[in-house]
Order: C-alpha cells, then structure tokens, then sequence
C-alpha cells in the first residue's frame, strides 16, 4: 500500500501523513519501502477530538543500510538520515554431493533457490544424474549482505563449481554489458541483478545446451525402449525415460518453449508437454503439482512443476517424453550447444571478478 495511506491508517494526519512521504522520497522512494517494515511512531495531543492527533515523530528503516527518522520542530517536520555500516562480503558454502546433491545442499544451508540457479547452471555443462558422484563436492557463493544491526540477506547465486577430482567446473555469473559500461561487478542481495547476463566457466566461454543432462536430480530406474510394465504386467515401449527423484523435486524445462499443455491427463497423471521448435516437443509426467498454464513461454531451467506420483505410478518420480517430429526419442540422445567466448575489456573485466570470488573463504 502506499505509504502515506499506511501512516492515516495509523491514525496520522492527512496533511501530516503528506509531509512525511515528501520527506522520505527525498531520499528513498517510500511506496517502495518493503512490504512488513516497521515503523514506529509517536502522535501528540489533539486540539479536540474532530481533528487527527499531530505526528510527533516517526522511525523506519528506508533502505537496509539506511534509517530514517522525523521529528516535530518549531518550523514542521524535519528529518534525520543515518546510515546503517552493510558488509556485502558474499557466503561461500562447500560439500559433498552425497546421494542427492539438492539434499545435500540444502542441509548445508543453501537457500532453495540458489540450490536450483546451482543446478541449472551446472547442467548446462554436465548432466546431473549421469556424471556427479556422490564423493564430488560442491562450491558455490552468493550475494549477502550483513548489516551492523544483525540483519543478514542472501542474495543470487554468483559462482557455481564442482570438483569432481578428476576435473574441477567453475561458473561464474557475468554480464559484459555491466562491466564494459563501469558498472559495479558485484551484485547485492537486493534484487535480481545477479540474474542478469550468463554464465561463464573461468576461461570467458559460456554455453548453453538445450538439454541439461535431465529435467529433475535424481538417476534413471526405467529407461528408453521395449519393458515390462510395472503395474499392467505385460510388454510394451516404453516411450520415454522414469527418473526417480524425491516427491516435490523441482522439475526443469529442457529448454525454451511454450506450454501446449498443462493438466492432467491418463495414466501419466499431472503432465506438462512443452514445445520447443524446429520439431522439438518434450513431455513431463506424474507431477504433483503443476507450476505453468497453458500457452505461457518459458525459458531453459524453468521450474514447470514439482516431482509426485500421480496416474499410474508406483512412487514419486518423473516420466520425461520427448518427441520430434511427432515421434518418440530417447531424451538422452538430443543435444544442442552454443557457446560464445568473452574478450578484450569484457574478458578482463570477467577475470578480475573471478580471482575476487575465489578469494572469498567458506564460511566466513
């Protein structure tokens, strides 16, 4: 709600509640004052009961490394800004991968959505169920801010690594059109900035593969081709792959498209099928919960819904479909890759903020 009407409520004049808000967006936009902030005031006495009590003082924290203050003086209402001391040092968080890398992560302490930025970013380079073990460790950072009154945010993921022993992949979050234009290189907790650009592996290559290893963590109980099935007992094809994963698990878009369809439908329960172009559609069942609608577009990495047991199913997992040009294909022979190199100012740029996200402790 906006701010002024937030402050009447509270039984502050209109023209007192006016002057307020004035003031504050001298400084800070005051609708834009997050939703649940407190703040404090103190109303004087009232000349007779048909007029509103007099703002006296008022407190909030504007801004997470800035309060401000108002208080009553012989000319009116004046304000005090006092800046809150922020360590934007970012966390780095390690640790084995165990036998569910989303688990394992989250027992950790990584916030749920940098868990899935971690996934998606590290599935454009390695499939997730195929080639991490559970001896490989993962590495991450994010964005934090720690404020000197205690307050602590997280932010976006910024570096995504795994060292596998044989190999260690290091990602970096990047976009070269913030540092060539003198923008700062690191990224708050605030916002989604972080979101912005790609990511990079520390030689300034991105790629982007249109499938990801597979759409949810978790490893292959049924594969492509003829079986016997599991509740109706006969020989049939089975025209996709089932990955067993925890009930609840996001599930990823292979890559981008557009929802065809999004509901429930037979033995494959809660089912989304999404198509891609150039012939491309891909199918995703026994969902427990559906998280797109029909005729949206989404983006590679999206989460489209959330691994259940609905239809004919014997347990939580998914059954992933993909078809071209109207007939079935085993999901794990499709690949499509780009990949684009940084240089020049943007490549130096990129290298300094490597060397400064790998400076950064664990834990500190």
């Amino acid at each position: 709600d906006a701010f002024d009407r937030v402050l009447i409520r509270a039984g502050v004049s209109r023209r007192d509640a006016s002057a307020a808000s004035a003031l504050i967006a001298q400084t800070v936009d005051p609708d834009a004052i997050p939703a649940g902030t407190r703040i404090a005031l103190t109303l004087g006495r009232r000349a007779d009961r048909t007029v509103a009590r007099p703002l006296e003082s008022l407190a909030v924290r504007a801004r997470f490394d800035l309060d401000v203050s108002l208080h009553r003086t012989a000319a009116g209402l004046a304000m005090t800004r006092t800046a809150i001391a922020v360590d934007r040092t970012p966390l780095r968080i390690q640790g084995l991968a165990g036998s569910s890398l989303y688990r394992s992560m989250r027992a950790a302490g990584v916030p749920a959505k940098a868990v899935e930025t971690y996934i998606k970013a590290i599935a454009t380079r390695l499939s997730i169920g195929r080639d991490v073990s559970a001896t490989d460790r993962f590495d991450l950072i994010v964005a934090r801010e720690r404020a000197a009154t205690g307050e602590t945010r997280i932010g976006a993921l910024l570096f995504a690594g795994i060292n596998q022993g044989r190999r260690t992949l290091q990602l970096v979050r990047f976009a070269p059109a913030a540092a060539t234009n003198n923008q700062s290189d690191l990224d708050t907790a605030e916002g989604e900035d972080a979101g912005r650009g790609g990511w990079f592996d520390a030689n300034g290559q991105t790629e982007r593969r249109a499938v990801s290893g597979m759409p949810v963590i978790g490893r292959i109980t049924s594969g492509f081709g003829l079986r016997v099935h599991p509740l109706l007992g006969f020989t049939r094809m089975h025209k996709g792959l089932d990955i067993g994963a925890p009930r609840g698990a996001p599930i990823h878009a292979m890559t981008d498209g557009v929802v065809s369809f999004a509901g429930r439908t037979g033995g494959y329960g809660n089912f989304v099928k999404l198509v891609h172009g150039g012939g491309l559609a891909s199918g995703y069942g026994h969902m427990s919960r559906i998280a797109v609608a029909s005729g949206t577009r989404v983006r590679q990495g999206q989460v489209i819904g959330y691994v259940g047991s609905t239809g004919m199913s014997t347990g939580p997992h998914l059954h992933w479909e993909v078809w071209r040009n109207g007939g079935a294909i085993n999901p794990r022979s499709v690949s499509l890759a780009s990949a684009a190199q940084l240089s020049g100012p943007a490549l130096r740029a990129f290298k300094a903020r490597v060397a400064r996200l790998l400076a950064v402790r664990t834990g500190t």
